[in-house]
């Protein structure tokens, strides 16, 4: 065999095998990035007044808080997560009005110690004097992402 012959051979077999690892590689990122579950929200609990924990499918727990309270519009908030008995690879918190749309407002969690993590972010200002928010927790894991949502309203003072 000629060297021209094999190194077109050996460029060649590179390529397929970059091809395979890219082709893989999307695959698993899009199945990691597919929500594999959103839960209902449990409206009798008020994140004006304290913490509030739902059940994932997989008998994961997902608690929020936010602090301070009442929750205030255009202040800093403190946000934690806590997560029982799942492996999540990241966490973040999206803010969305309920009635009327507030613009991307994505927090994005910082790991303080397995299960627990923190960020800040805060609300924009509304027009109206009483608003229901619904604050979506996004766990990744290696299987996909579970959702989270929290409702609460804020009200101007």
């Amino acid at each position: 065999m000629e060297k021209r012959t094999f190194w077109m051979l050996a460029v060649s077999g590179l390529l397929i095998a970059a091809l395979i690892f890219a082709g893989y590689y999307k695959v698993e990122m899009a199945r990691k990035n597919n929500i594999i579950a959103r839960v209902e929200p449990d409206k009798a609990c008020d994140l004006q007044k304290k913490a509030c924990s739902l059940t994932l499918p997989n008998g994961g727990q997902v608690t929020l808080e936010i602090e301070p309270r009442p929750i205030p519009l255009v202040q800093n908030l403190k946000i934690k997560v806590n997560i029982k008995d799942i492996e999540a690879e990241a966490v973040s918190v999206d803010f969305k009005g309920t009635t009327m749309n507030m613009g991307p407002n994505n927090v994005t969690l910082k790991a303080q110690q397995p299960g627990l993590y923190d960020g800040q972010g805060m609300l924009p200002v509304c027009i109206r004097n009483s608003m229901e928010w619904q604050a979506d927790v996004y766990v990744q894991t290696g299987e996909g992402i579970f959702v989270a949502p929290f409702i609460f309203v804020t009200r101007k003072h």
